[in-house]
């Protein structure tokens, strides 16, 4: 409510102190994780949906807050607060600690790889979103509709941050997320998962996205038509994650 009071209407600092809502709501988040009973036996909660939801929106604050620090923009507030507004209260929906049928989920491997997973697959959401962003700020100016709503939205060059920025960790994050998955599917089956098609989806999307990362760093290469592919980038996450087995 504060940020769209930013958006809306004159109140100048209402950003600012949305922030700071964000920030307490995080750490009330955090110290849930870390008083909440484990009766399930993982030190990662994630064996409902609900968990599921809550622990993605805790990353996706942690990336937000933390490793994007010297990168946040108080107006990108007006997208990230409802994303975590969503992701919550799908979690309390149906939020109720469960069992799991994985061997041996203490496993530090599996802690490893579940961890360095969600925080990837977060820092790609944050991508996604301010890619959305880029792309309605660059077609109201495109066409020179200059209103005040657009005015408050982040500029072109600092959604471009906050598209390439969390873009980088997502795919050092996903990377290591994959090496450490091999290590836990040996130690737990007996066998590094090659050919699985999950594994190979998910080493192709982390390819593409290393791909646009040089493209972008390297080949300087900037503008609605990176983004764009971006974006794409982003639905091969989905074909990933729910398409393969």
């Amino acid at each position: 409510f504060l940020h769209l009071a930013a958006f809306l209407g004159p109140v100048e600092k209402a950003n600012r102190w949305a922030l700071v809502l964000v920030r307490a709501g995080f750490l009330v988040h955090t110290f849930f994780f870390f008083s909440e009973p484990k009766a399930e036996g993982l030190l990662i909660p994630v064996s409902t949906f609900g968990q599921v939801m809550g622990f993605f929106s805790w990353a996706l604050a942690f990336v937000y807050l933390v490793l994007l620090a010297g990168v946040q923009s108080e107006s990108f507030g007006l997208i990230l607060a409802p994303l975590l507004a969503l992701f919550v209260g799908l979690g309390l929906l149906n939020y109720s600690s469960g069992s799991t049928s994985l061997p041996n989920p203490l496993n530090p491997y599996f802690v490893l790889h579940l961890g360095t997973a969600f925080f990837a697959y977060a820092s790609f959401t944050l991508s996604f979103a301010a890619a959305l962003l880029y792309l309605i700020q660059h077609r109201a100016l495109k066409r020179k509709r200059g209103g005040s709503f657009y005015q408050k939205l982040p500029s072109l060059e600092s959604l471009e941050r906050l598209i390439y920025s969390p873009m980088a960790w997502g795919a050092f994050l996903l990377v290591l997320a994959i090496g450490i998955g091999f290590l836990w599917a040996k130690s737990a089956f007996g066998r590094f998962w090659l050919g699985e098609p999950k594994t190979i989806t998910t080493v192709g999307v982390a390819l593409v996205y290393l791909a646009i990362l040089y493209a972008h760093y390297v080949r300087s290469a900037r503008g609605k038509r990176a983004v764009v592919i971006s974006l794409i980038a982003f639905l091969m996450i989905f074909v990933s994650f729910f398409g393969t087995n």
